[in-house]
């Protein structure tokens, strides 16, 4: 790329030619490399970035033997000569009634194609396709070509910024001053794409010069050449007749300039519509092959013309003209490497992986060469991350809501509820509602397809649909006399906590593994009659089981205590609640009954007896033991509001009036009753935040609590706390 401000410019290399401004159709117009002020080449640069050079011509002719120029270029719809001579072409050779002969009457610059707008303070803005010789002389030898963005703009603000929006993109310039009248601002600027400065060994690279013309608008997009509307037969446009132009690859056909008196004192838009256009149309014939297209096979993903792939090593295939046998295929501007061509088409796999990005193939045939295709490889999965909001684990909330975002614009989602969603749902959209679901433990699982056909990795968030899956009472289940937990985290494993006495953990150990298919573990005391901390845990079957303590940390085989749990909507051990020295559970129905089933004191129930009505405006009951220091056995309840309330227990099987505990509780996704956990002979409750921490709320023995402390981090591994 080179740039040039005629304010500020220097020659760089012999082949670089500067030349003195001008505004006019005559403006300088040989390739300079420029050294240009901090603001003038940051502003250039910026605007590059925002448009940059890329897409190419949809082919190109032949190179003349006869003075080392392309015979024509092509946008993929029209074809222009190489203009040298005539009232058509914008050059003209030294003697323009003799005929043009290569070196001594042939001009030292021309052009394929070249718009150009003025009016008002826009002096000339110009978009070519240009052949010259690099030192002015019409030398052999010295051939070179560009494509070139020209900006000549007068009458501005100095150091103001002025973005000028055009049929080849958008570009954003700082105005300097202007060396004859410092007052005021001007932009000078020129625009050189895909220079091609040949040596004496090794020659011009014209197709690299067609692959840089004016703009990148699309993946795989052939910068278009525009055209006057009215144009006359033969030829794009009129030099001598401005008029307003069509086909602007940007979609703007015209010159808008926005920024302080653009238009003029006090105007700060100027919008110039009408262009001259040298586009002199070639008969010639074609012969080049077809633009390169990605086999079907090889354009992996959701569409199979949007070249974009996440195969490295992708097929070509296209077509040949009749007698055209050999073809060749250069990626990014490479070295050629050639292809099969069998019965009027070519094909070629590559043999090495391309990385990751964007890249360019064309096919060659001999000096022919065709369009350019631009298309993608993306080898890289997408990464799908659950965000809040999503559900507390447990919830009370039978119709989960999920939401979840992904690294890459563009990805479609899957997603499942299992174990009663357990088909992938290709619809699924952020966020995702389920129907309502029964009461149990659920794993949301959501994965992500990018364009290029790359499957990422499932993401997952446990919860527990209905209060049951976290309850309490008293839980030596180690032997040693110190209240323990049961955790079971997202793998389904069971790990025991065990309490050192004094509120915190000793070294955790696996109890096994495979939990997951149990939708609530309540914790029962001694249930069994063998002096041995039990735990009933209902399976997705609804069926209830009963896990003896062995009294050192792990479980004898377990029976079977019932069936048709699955109607229960919270499982809670309490203790003695009856008053009988059995241990007890209360079970809320999806009705919101709450229900008291007594221990028979070795393993099984008494007929069970009815407690109260309305219990589903609690999203969390637990059991404590004696919590108010009465000898009796107690529940905590949290409602929807996140008020906590103590239900004393009457040491009959029901409650005395309830009393209000405190506020704020629904920030807790676990509460915990674990009879005494630190040491001072008082029921505790262990409780987690919704950021995973564990804390310690020590009841003071009558029925409240003293200040919290924190156990741990981390905790949101865990979907059941026992």
């Amino acid at each position: 790329m080179f740039l040039e401000s005629t304010n500020h410019s220097s020659t760089a290399g012999q082949r670089i030619r500067p030349k003195p401004p001008n505004t006019g159709r005559g403006a300088a117009r040989g390739p300079v490399a420029a050294a240009l002020s901090g603001t003038m080449f940051a502003a250039a640069l910026a605007s590059l970035g925002l448009a940059p050079a890329g897409a190419a011509v949809a082919g190109m002719g032949p190179v003349d033997p006869a003075n080392g120029f392309p015979t024509w270029y092509s946008d993929g719809t029209v074809k222009l000569e190489f203009c040298v001579s005539g009232p058509d072409c914008l050059s003209q050779p030294p003697d323009p009634n003799a005929p043009v002969s290569y070196p001594d009457n042939f001009p030292d610059e021309a052009f394929w194609y070249v718009a150009e707008a003025s009016g008002g303070n826009l002096g000339l803005y110009e978009a070519a396709l240009e052949g010259a010789h690099a030192n002015e002389a019409v030398i052999d030898g010295d051939q070179m070509g560009f494509a070139r963005l020209r900006f000549r703009i007068d009458n501005l603000v100095p150091d103001a910024s002025y973005t000028v929006t055009h049929p080849y993109g958008v570009n954003v310039f700082t105005a300097e001053a202007d060396p004859q009248d410092p007052g005021l601002g001007q932009v000078n600027v020129t625009i050189d794409e895909g220079v091609c400065a040949p040596t004496p060994a090794q020659p011009c690279d014209w197709a690299g010069v067609g692959a840089a013309f004016l703009g990148d608008f699309a993946n795989g997009a052939t910068a278009a050449f525009v055209k006057q509307v009215n144009a006359t037969a033969g030829n794009l446009g009129n030099l001598n007749a401005p008029g307003p132009v069509t086909g602007a690859p940007s979609g703007t056909n015209a010159v808008v300039i926005t920024g302080p008196d653009a238009g003029g004192p006090g105007v700060d838009t100027l919008t110039v519509s009408d262009f001259t256009v040298q586009g002199k149309i070639s008969a010639a014939a074609d012969g080049a092959p077809s633009t390169p297209d990605l086999a079907a096979a090889s354009d992996t993903g959701r569409s199979s013309t949007d070249n974009v792939t996440n195969d490295a090593t992708p097929t070509f295939n296209g077509t040949v003209p009749v007698g055209v046998t050999a073809v060749s295929l250069r990626i990014d501007g490479g070295a050629p490497f050639t292809a099969s061509v069998t019965g009027g088409s070519y094909t070629r796999t590559l043999g090495s992986p391309l990385a990751p990005g964007t890249h360019t193939v064309q096919a060659l045939s001999g000096a022919l060469t065709s369009g350019t295709l631009t298309f993608t490889v993306d080898t890289t999965a997408p990464a799908v991350t659950i965000v809040p909001p999503f559900p507390s684990s447990p919830t009370a909330d039978r119709t989960p809501t999920f939401s979840f975002t992904v690294n890459e614009a563009g990805a479609a989602f899957e997603c499942r509820l299992l174990p009663n969603n357990a088909t992938w749902d290709p619809t699924c959209l952020s966020p995702k509602t389920f129907d309502a679901q029964v009461n149990g433990a659920y794993s949301f699982e959501v994965r992500a397809t990018d364009a290029a056909g790359n499957l990422g990795a499932v993401a997952n968030r446990s919860v527990v649909i209905g209060t049951g899956g976290v309850t309490g009472g008293m839980h030596d289940f180690s032997g040693d006399g110190r209240a323990d937990v049961l955790a079971r985290d997202s793998s389904g494993r069971l790990w025991l906590y065990r309490g050192n006495g004094t509120g915190g953990f000793q070294p955790r150990t696996l109890v096994g593994n495979g939990w997951n298919i149990m939708t609530s573990i309540t914790g029962t005391g001694d249930f069994s009659g063998d002096a041995r901390a039990d735990i009933l845990a209902r399976d997705t079957s609804g069926r209830l089981w009963l896990y003896r303590g062995n009294g050192t940390g792990g479980f004898q085989p377990r029976t079977l205590v019932g069936n048709g749990w699955n109607i229960m909507t919270s499982i809670t051990g309490t203790g003695d609640f009856s008053g009988d020295a059995r241990a007890d559970i209360l079970a809320r129905d999806t009705s919101g009954r709450l229900w008291l089933y007594r221990g028979n004191g070795t393993g099984g129930f008494q007929p069970r007896t009815f407690i109260g009505n309305g219990w589903n405006i609690m999203t969390s009951i637990t059991g404590t033991g004696d919590f108010s220091g009465d000898a009796r056995a107690d529940i905590l309840a949290r409602d929807t509001s996140g008020r906590l309330w103590l239900y004393r227990g009457n040491g009959t099987g029901g409650f005395q009036p309830r009393t209000f505990i405190g506020n704020g509780w629904n920030i807790m996704t676990s509460i915990t009753g674990t009879g005494d956990f630190s040491g001072d002979a008082r029921a505790d409750v262990l409780a987690r935040d919704t950021s995973g921490r564990l804390w310690l709320y020590r009841g003071n023995g009558t029925g409240g609590f003293q200040p919290r402390t924190l156990v741990g981090n981390g905790w949101n591994i865990m979907n059941a706390i026992v």
